[in-house]
């Protein structure tokens, strides 16, 4: 299964039957709707099908709706609470959710927790039932506990859902998939285009004081153990080592602690901008000429493809997901985490003197991939059974 099978032929989509308002229902199961990556792209798709032709509902499960609720009632969507604690009154909670909204369709982006969503949904004959599978692991520990609940819901999962959609295939492949299953398959998220307009590299580097002729190593992302944050200090420390006027420019929510931990001081290297959340990734990733990834583990992060589609070069950790989508784009490199901060700091600063040409060729290329949220959004508008805009 290959990044690229978006633009395979599909099984028919399974259209609801005919309704009374022209606007398919279509609700949505999400943790909550903090700043993220699964978040965003949700929310990229959601301003692209207007009401008009989708009424998208967002339940949030963890106890809060999140910080970008309100960007997604801008965009026309309702969003709701339907908290999974105490987890005995779940399934109660999430019959009256369905049987309130009616929906056409049921998408769970909650990984193989979906399972439990899914089979309420087919109990209240939602037609329409979507696992969104966004990484290629849960993160868990794989305890006998956990290896049997996994087990289990992907069991449910094969019983229940008309479609399981992976970000990519390693994602899928974490869904259990069936031999020759087409309901399993891959639906990359789509990068917006025009996220960064309105920013050039002169602006953006002024917005935080940098130097024009400097290299700056970029990373937007939040403070996660699983972003592997502290590692990028120990890369522009080695960069330094062969450029000592490197900066490294480090972007996202949740605070700062995860690296002030690990390496103390950090906050006050005059070579190093902690700029916290962002409101817009414009500024960052205009202003760096590399960005960095390590994380240890991904799905298909946004953030990449925003990179890539203004031209700037990403290094990033060899992970399975991230090799799929180095045969679609160009301008992504891999390396192993265990190559160590000098390896990184080396191809990061080869990565960071690419030209413009190079770079404008990234560009072209990502535009021209079906990883643009055009692209993407058609793909859940067949899904859901839209019909096309006159």
């Amino acid at each position: 299964m290959a990044l690229a099978d978006p633009t395979a032929p599909h099984p028919a989509p399974r259209r609801p039957p005919p309704r009374s308002t022209p606007a398919v229902r279509v609700l949505h199961v999400v943790g909550c709707l903090d700043r993220g990556g699964i978040e965003t792209a949700s929310l990229d798709v959601c301003r692209v099908v207007p009401p008009g032709q989708a009424q998208q509902t967002f339940v949030t499960v963890n106890g809060v709706t999140g910080s970008l609720a309100p960007a997604y009632r801008d965009a026309g969507a309702t969003v709701v609470q339907c908290p999974i604690r105490p987890g005995h009154l779940f399934p109660l909670r999430l019959w009256r959710c369905l049987r309130a909204a009616r929906p056409d369709v049921v998408v769970s982006h909650i990984s193989l927790f979906s399972a439990a969503v899914l089979a309420a949904a087919r109990v209240a004959r939602v037609p329409v039932r979507i696992a969104r599978m966004w990484s290629e692991g849960d993160g868990k520990p794989a305890t006998l506990r956990r290896r049997l609940l996994r087990g289990l819901c992907r069991v449910v999962l094969a019983h229940t859902a008309t479609d399981v959609l992976g970000v990519t295939a390693a994602a899928v492949d974490f869904a259990g998939p069936r031999p020759h299953d087409r309901r399993y398959r891959v639906l990359p998220n789509g990068v917006d285009t025009t996220r960064t307009d309105g920013w050039d590299r002169a602006t953006a580097r002024r917005r935080w004081d940098l130097p024009g002729d400097v290299p700056v190593l970029g990373f937007l992302g939040r403070a996660h153990p699983v972003k592997n944050r502290p590692f990028l200090v120990e890369v522009h420390r080695a960069a330094r080592e062969h450029r000592p006027d490197a900066r490294l420019l480090v972007a996202g929510p949740l605070g700062v602690d995860d690296l002030t931990a690990a390496h103390p001081g950090v906050d006050r290297d005059p070579r190093v901008v902690l700029a916290g959340e962002v409101e817009e990734v414009g500024p960052v990733l205009r202003a760096a000429d590399v960005l960095l990834l390590p994380s240890l583990r991904e799905g298909l992060p946004g953030v990449v493809l925003e990179a890539l589609a203004i031209g700037v070069p990403v290094v990033a950790a060899d992970l399975p997901s991230l090799r799929e989508l180095s045969g679609l784009v160009a301008g992504l490199t891999l390396v192993p985490l265990s190559a160590g901060p000098q390896v990184w700091a080396r191809v990061a600063l080869e990565q960071a003197g690419a030209d413009d040409a190079r770079r404008a060729e990234i560009a072209r290329v990502l535009r021209g991939s079906p990883l643009t949220l055009d692209h993407v959004a058609r793909q859940w508008r067949r899904l859901w059974g839209v019909d096309p805009a006159p």
